[in-house]
């Protein structure tokens, strides 16, 4: 039996993308995003934090563009020597990293008129193609688990229903609480569940362009 994969084409019918941002065009559109929203979509201030260059290397920017307007947006940091740039990470490094390659999710933001769009390249809206980008990064540069730190709780139900769990000893004393996903199980549900989303985050897909910038090593 032949168990070759076989990547069909799709044609994304118009200019629809989701991709790792590359130039300084795409860095610039990133404020211009975020310069929409006071908050993003996990409750924290959608600019970036004073100071925040520290984590530049590391942090892969994943984009969704519709029609040549940037709408949707999230950073990648990658675990280094520096750490992750969660509120209480000195508290949970030992806890997180025994999860082996680890990567924090973090300032998703989505241009409001988009909230709720629709398309036929994008079946579950832009928010569900920024995380299939995110997920096929994790997949492809060997991630074992991805973190997100909270501070609206209206976030949760979402995340929980992904798989995402609390973090043991996160949320103390009024901190944000930070949930884990382990990428192994979210890619085994496209296997066994019977939803249609958790397919489409695995379907090959042209207009899902994933860079392969390097990690630090585990």
């Amino acid at each position: 039996m032949d168990l070759t994969f076989v990547e069909s084409k799709k044609d994304p019918g118009r200019d629809c993308f989701v991709y790792t941002a590359h130039s300084d065009f795409d860095l610039l559109g990133i404020d211009g995003l975020r310069g929409r929203s006071d908050r993003d979509l996990l409750g924290f201030p959608a600019a970036a934090p004073a100071g925040d260059d520290t984590f530049a290397p590391h942090t892969t920017h994943m984009l969704v563009m519709v029609e040549g307007a940037l709408v949707a947006g999230a950073e990648l940091v990658a675990y280094s020597p520096l750490g992750l740039p969660l509120t209480e990470w000195p508290e949970l490094a030992g806890v997180l990293r025994h999860n082996g390659r680890l990567v924090q999710c973090r300032l998703p933001v989505v241009r409001p008129e988009f909230a709720d769009t629709v398309l036929p390249e994008l079946p579950f809206g832009v928010l569900g193609g920024l995380f299939k980008g995110c997920l096929q990064w994790a997949v492809s540069h060997e991630v074992s688990d991805v973190v997100v730190e909270v501070a609206d709780r209206r976030a949760v139900d979402k995340l929980t229903q992904l798989g995402f769990l609390p973090a043991e000893g996160s949320g103390a004393g009024g901190a944000p609480t930070v949930y884990r996903l382990n990428v192994s199980r979210l890619v085994a549900r496209g296997f066994r569940a019977s939803h249609p989303f958790y397919r489409y985050l695995l379907e090959y897909d042209e207009s899902v362009l994933i860079s392969r910038s390097a990690l630090a090593a585990a």
